[in-house]
């Protein structure tokens, strides 16, 4: 038998605005008559968190406020005790506790603040209540103990059941028994026909169906609508890797129908907006992108993955659709030097491309109700800013704590409004402090890409609005100029180790990415060249529908006049005490004194559901 431990996490009131004073409730359930604890960490390690153990010893239960000094030690007491024990119990094996904690850090040297970041929630349980009035030394929990990413704090009025009434039916869109490549990183694309649907009808949620067994090799995918053409019939239902000459028929499948990525949930349209499908104009033909992980080089593994559409005939209020904002992950265009402790990227979306896209469809402006933050395993703190007239509104949405393997929805409520004349860039903020060569941007996880996806309604003409500084502008500032480089037969150019170098003598016959990695980087020629890059003139990718169609202009980062700085949340007197009201930052107000309460179990089981 197998001893697994985990843990479930239930948002029993999802937090209805954000930024609160108010108390956080939490309810702790575990399968001992010992101990539990949890903690908020900033990378999944018991260091720098912020702790709370309690038990139930002689019907009384205790709850303590603590934080992680390191990994190789019990976590000792913090000098405040923010919090208030609510109640606790134990029976038939199981110890249940309560206690509430504000949102804010009270005590800055041990208290993390909630945010909407990532959180990185640490579990674990003993098997027997301290001997004495706290845990010491011998009160260790061994194996028991794991680490879940999640969002503690969402938007309320998030979707989570599907309205009464309305007849649905559901089609899948599925891998079929696909032999996964020993290949660390391999995108697959395949061409499918969408069901007939007699009419227009509104997808109104998608679900991932992840064959058991490959959590770990599916790391995202992302569906596209093709054309309604498909000249060449033997193009159906067949394998490719993407990104090459093998389908021709894929250059057309440029509108972005969903991404899911690993961690993440599906999602339900909101009532007022579904999904177009089976009208004048929507895709006939759509393209499932599946990118497989596989850093150990396993063979034999085979895949059935893939999403399952509802949809529905009782047509909804508006059309939605979804834009990539973000740098153009070209591998000679987005570098980033080795050894930075801060490297940040900016991918921008001009507001002549936005007004663009709404022009052609007649808009003024969109409602965006969903964001999908996306980079890789460099990736550290990710940023879409929303700029209007110079001045920097809050962020469509935000992670100070980005992880890789957790990338889920961000849900806006109230839906944000963007306008013909507003400007967003997308920012990426990378570490590559353990690299010894530069990063390339690339469909690889340690290649790197700097993108969201923006999921709005109506539906307007335009698909990408995505930036890249040339090559010729970068390489210039790195010493490089078109004389000195010479493309290598039979590859794409699209990376640095497609050139090798002409001159100067001592660099001849080296690679652009060995040359480059080899440059003299120290933290702060990393940060000249990242204000070098950011501000350098951009070239602007703006696509309102398949690739032929794409325009590209040149122009300079727009200057913020006025920057949005992110609201600071303070402690209160007592946990109690009802603060002074403030608003978030998409203007809801808060006035409910028990903010959002969550239940997490802990189990220990023979097996994980």
């Amino acid at each position: 038998m197998i001893n697994c431990c985990c843990v479930r996490l239930y948002n029993l009131s999802i937090l209805s605005p954000l930024n609160s004073l108010q108390p956080i409730l939490s309810q702790v359930i575990g399968k001992t008559t010992g101990w539990l604890g949890i903690g908020f960490s900033p990378n999944g390690a018991m260091t720098s968190s912020d702790i709370f153990v309690g038990w139930v010893k002689n019907g009384i239960p205790t709850v303590t406020d603590r934080h992680g000094a390191s990994s190789n030690e019990y976590p000792p007491l913090d000098p405040e005790q923010n919090i208030k024990v609510l109640g606790g119990a134990e029976s038939n094996g199981w110890t249940m506790f309560k206690f509430s904690r504000q949102i804010a850090a009270c005590e800055s040297n041990y208290d993390r603040e909630i945010t909407t970041d990532t959180e990185r929630l640490i579990w674990a349980f003993g098997d027997s209540d301290p001997t004495g009035d706290d845990l010491v030394g011998s009160d260790y929990h061994g194996t028991n103990r794991g680490v879940q990413s999640m969002f503690f704090l969402q938007s309320s009025g998030t979707v989570t059941e599907l309205p009464i009434g309305p007849e649905n039916k559901t089609f899948d869109v599925l891998a079929t028994n696909f032999s996964i490549p020993s290949e660390d990183t391999y995108y697959n694309c395949k061409l499918y026909k969408l069901p007939d649907f007699d009419g227009k009808q509104h997808i109104i949620k998608w679900e991932p169906i992840i064959q058991t067994g490959n959590e770990l090799f599916v790391h995202h995918m992302v569906m596209y609508g093709c054309g309604d053409i498909l000249e060449n019939k033997e193009e159906l239902e067949q394998n490719a890797r993407c990104y090459t000459s093998n389908m021709a028929y894929l250059d057309s499948c440029s509108t972005i129908i969903l991404e899911w990525a690993i961690g993440a949930s599906g999602m339900i349209y909101p009532e007022e907006a579904g999904f177009s499908v089976g009208g004048p104009g929507d895709p006939v033909y759509i393209q499932l992108e599946t990118h497989y992980d596989n850093p150990n080089l396993i063979s034999g593994a085979r895949d059935s993955s893939g999403i399952r559409f509802t949809y529905t005939p009782t047509l909804r209020e508006n059309d939605i659709g979804i834009m990539l904002v973000g740098c153009e992950a070209y591998g000679h265009e987005l570098i980033i030097p080795p050894g930075a402790e801060s490297f940040t990227s900016i991918g921008h979306c001009t507001d002549a491309c936005l007004e663009q896209g709404l022009t052609a469809s007649d808009v003024d402006n969109v409602t965006a109700f969903s964001v999908i933050l996306h980079s890789h395993l460099a990736g550290r703190k990710l940023r879409l800013r929303h700029i209007r007239n110079g001045v920097e509104l809050p962020y469509l949405a935000n992670d100070e704590n980005y992880d890789f393997n957790y990338q889920e929805s961000r849900y806006l409520n109230p839906g944000v409004t963007i306008k013909n004349t507003d400007y967003l860039q997308m920012e990426c903020d990378y570490s590559t402090r353990d690299r010894t060569m530069m990063t390339e941007g690339g469909l690889g996880t340690l290649q790197e890409m700097c993108e969201a996806f923006v999921l709005y309604y109506p539906r307007i003409n335009l698909v990408f609005c995505t930036s890249t500084v040339p090559q010729n502008t970068s390489w210039s500032y790195l010493g490089i100029d078109s004389t000195m480089v010479q493309k290598i037969d039979n590859t794409s150019g699209f990376h640095l180790s497609d050139y090798k170098m002409t001159e100067p003598a001592d660099v001849n016959g080296k690679t652009v990415l060995e040359y480059m990695s080899e440059l003299n980087w120290t933290q702060q020629s990393i940060k000249e060249f990242e204000d070098f890059y950011n501000h350098a003139e951009h070239q602007q990718w703006c696509q309102t529908g398949n690739a032929s169609q794409a325009t590209i202009s040149t122009y300079l980062p727009v200057n913020i006049t006025t920057q949005y700085t992110l609201p600071v949340k303070e402690c209160q007197v007592t946990s109690t005490t009802i603060g002074p009201v403030i608003t978030t930052s998409h203007g809801y107000v808060i006035k409910s004194p028990l903010l959002f309460y969550i239940l997490i179990f802990v189990f220990c089981l023979s097996y994980c559901y």
